[in-house]
C-alpha cells in the first residue's frame, strides 16, 4: 500500500508539471517575417494574458491542456492557436495584416476631427469608472547602446480613461553596472503612468484634447478593416511647435462605429524636466504607445504602455547617448483590489527609492513568466542574476 501511495504521489507530482508550463513564443507578420510588438494574448476561458515585447516574444503560463490562445492587434487580423500538449519548442504565431482602405480618407476631409471628438467625448464619459488590476513594469537605461540600470516592479494599479490614479507596489528588483557612467531618470516610471490614459492633460503643455482640437492639424491617414468595423488611424500635429514648449503630436486608433480608442502613440516634445547636465545635440524626447483590451468590456481598459526616453548628453570629453525604455504590461484586471488603499502618483515619484523600500525576494522572481524580455533585457538580467546583483542592488 505504502509502495503505491508513493507511486500514486510520483504520478501526481507528474501531471502537476504537465498541467503548468510557460510556453515560449513569437507572433510575427505572415508576410515579412518580421515580430510584432504589442499583440494581446490570453488563454481563452481564463485571466491569464500577456503582451509581446518589442520583438514580438512572449511568454505565458498554460495551466492545463488542451487550451486554446487569442492573438489580436488592432492592425492585424484575429488569431488562434490550440495547445494540445506541453511543448518545450518556440511558437511561432504568424498573424495576417488586416487591409488597410484610403479611399474615404481623400473623400471627406473632415470626417478627422468629428470622429476624433466622439471619440475623446466617449472617453470623457466613461472616467468616472475606475479599473483595478495588477501591472508588472521593466525599466532598462543603457548608454551608448550598453545597457547599466534596471528596474522592475510589480504593482496594483488603479487607473481610468485619463491616466493611472494610483498604485501600490508589491514585489521589485533593481540591478546596475557601476563600471558605467552614473545617470538615471528619477521619475520614468511617473511619465509613465500620466501617459496612460487616452484623455490627454488638459492644464500643462501642448495636448490634443476637447479644448484644443482647433490648435491641431488633425487627418486620418488611413482605415484598418477589422471584422466588426474599421479602425481610423488619426494623427493630431500640434500646428505651432516652438523652441522649449512642452506639447505633444499624437496619433489615434478609434473604432468608426463604436467610437472608442484602441490604441495611442504620442510623440512628446521639450520634456520639462531638470538635469545636472547640460544637455547637448539631442533634447530630451519621449515616445509612448498605450494600447487598449476592448474584449467584453463596457469601455476599452489599458493593457500596454511602451516609452523610450532619448537623449544626448556629455560626459566628461565624450557624448553619451542615453536610452531609458520601459514597459508596464497590466495581466490581470480584478475589481476586488479596489479595496487597497492607493498611493497618489506625483513628479515627486522616485522610482530607485520606491524599489528599495520593498524587501527583495529572490523566490518570487525565479523563472517569474509575466513578461518576456527583449534579447538585450535578457542578457543583461542574466548577467546581474549571475552576480547576485539584485540581492546586493548593485553588481559587485
Amino acid at each position: 500500500m505504502r509502495k503505491f501511495l508513493a507511486i500514486l504521489s510520483s504520478l501526481l507530482l507528474f501531471v502537476f508539471q504537465l498541467s503548468a508550463q510557460n510556453i515560449q513564443g513569437t507572433v510575427v507578420d505572415e508576410f515579412t517575417g518580421k515580430g510584432i510588438a504589442f499583440v494581446s494574448l490570453g488563454i481563452i476561458g481564463t485571466n491569464l494574458a500577456t503582451i509581446t515585447n518589442e520583438n514580438g516574444e512572449f511568454v505565458i503560463k498554460v495551466e492545463s491542456y488542451p487550451a486554446k490562445v487569442r492573438f489580436s492587434h488592432v492592425s492585424y487580423l484575429l488569431g488562434e492557436t490550440d495547445l494540445i500538449q506541453p511543448n518545450q519548442s518556440k511558437l511561432i504565431i504568424k498573424l495576417k495584416p488586416a487591409i488597410t482602405n484610403l479611399n474615404e480618407v481623400i473623400i471627406n476631409a473632415n470626417k478627422a476631427e468629428n470622429l476624433l471628438k466622439a471619440a475623446l467625448k466617449k472617453a470623457k464619459d466613461n472616467s468616472s469608472k475606475q479599473i483595478y488590476s495588477n501591472a508588472f513594469y521593466r525599466q532598462l537605461t543603457s548608454i551608448n547602446d550598453k545597457p547599466s540600470k534596471v528596474y522592475e516592479m510589480f504593482y496594483d494599479l488603479k487607473w481610468n480613461t485619463k491616466a493611472a490614479k494610483g498604485w501600490i507596489v508589491k514585489q521589485t528588483r533593481f540591478a546596475e553596472d557601476t563600471e558605467q557612467s552614473e545617470f538615471a531618470i528619477a521619475n520614468q516610471s511617473f511619465l509613465t503612468l500620466i501617459f496612460s490614459g487616452v484623455l490627454l492633460p488638459e492644464d500643462e503643455g501642448k495636448f490634443i484634447n476637447l479644448q484644443t482640437l482647433k490648435e491641431y492639424e488633425i487627418t486620418i491617414e488611413k482605415y484598418i478593416e477589422q471584422p466588426n468595423q474599421d479602425i481610423a488611424v488619426i494623427t493630431c500635429k500640434f500646428k505651432s511647435p516652438r523652441r522649449k514648449l512642452f506639447y505633444v503630436n499624437s496619433t489615434y486608433y478609434v473604432g468608426t462605429k463604436d467610437f472608442k480608442i484602441y490604441r495611442l502613440e504620442n510623440d512628446i516634445f521639450n520634456i520639462p524636466m531638470d538635469f545636472p547636465i547640460t544637455i547637448v545635440k539631442i533634447p530630451p524626447f519621449l515616445k509612448t504607445v498605450a494600447t487598449f483590451n476592448g474584449d467584453g468590456k463596457e469601455y476599452p481598459v489599458l493593457e500596454s504602455i511602451s516609452t523610450k526616453l532619448t537623449l544626448s548628453i556629455n560626459y566628461g570629453k565624450s557624448l553619451a547617448n542615453i536610452n531609458v525604455n520601459s514597459l508596464l504590461t497590466v495581466f490581470n484586471v480584478d475589481e476586488n483590489l479596489k479595496k487597497q488603499n492607493y498611493k497618489s502618483l506625483d513628479s515627486k515619484t522616485q522610482d530607485q527609492k520606491t524599489v528599495q523600500s520593498v524587501k527583495y525576494d529572490v523566490t518570487f522572481w525565479k523563472n517569474n513568466p509575466i513578461v518576456k524580455q527583449t534579447t538585450l533585457e535578457d542578457s543583461f538580467i542574466k548577467m546581474m542574476e549571475s552576480k547576485s546583483a539584485f540581492g546586493t542592488m548593485t553588481n559587485p
